[in-house]
């Protein structure tokens, strides 16, 4: 019986513990290439996502060689009308912006765009990784 309890106990502690993983390390924006290449994106983004009218926050969130992982936080107003936006993940490589696909393509189109720590990260989406 002892030894039942001290099983279930064990078992649990290491559910626990397997359920509890680090949160994503995000670069830190205080450092100086972390900031240029935010600037470089903010730049970049608005011709891409917006069609070159508008402007764009950006928090970089990663990068690998010369890919770079962001979320953008984008806002147009087309001809003084009303203001529209979006907030998306992308993935930069040079100047090439890729977006995730929408509805049902979401989630397979970020796992394939981003490494699997940030993939899951972006999924999970607890609003830190937004600019």
């Amino acid at each position: 019986m002892v030894i039942r309890r001290h099983a279930v106990w064990l078992g649990l502690a290491i559910g626990l513990l397997a359920g509890c993983s680090e949160p994503y390390a995000l670069p830190d924006r205080n450092a100086a290439d972390v900031q240029a290449e935010e600037e470089r994106l903010a730049t970049l983004l608005p011709a891409e996502l917006l069609n070159g009218a508008g402007t764009c926050e950006v928090r970089l969130l990663g990068r690998d060689g010369s890919s770079s992982f962001a979320w953008a936080h984008c806002e147009a107003a087309p001809g003084g009308g009303d203001v529209f936006g979006l907030s998306i993940p992308v993935r930069v490589d040079g100047d090439r912006v890729t977006q995730p696909g929408d509805g049902s393509a979401y989630s397979v189109s970020v796992r394939r765009m981003f490494p699997e720590r940030l993939a899951e990260a972006v999924l999970e989406d607890d609003g830190r990784l937004r600019p």
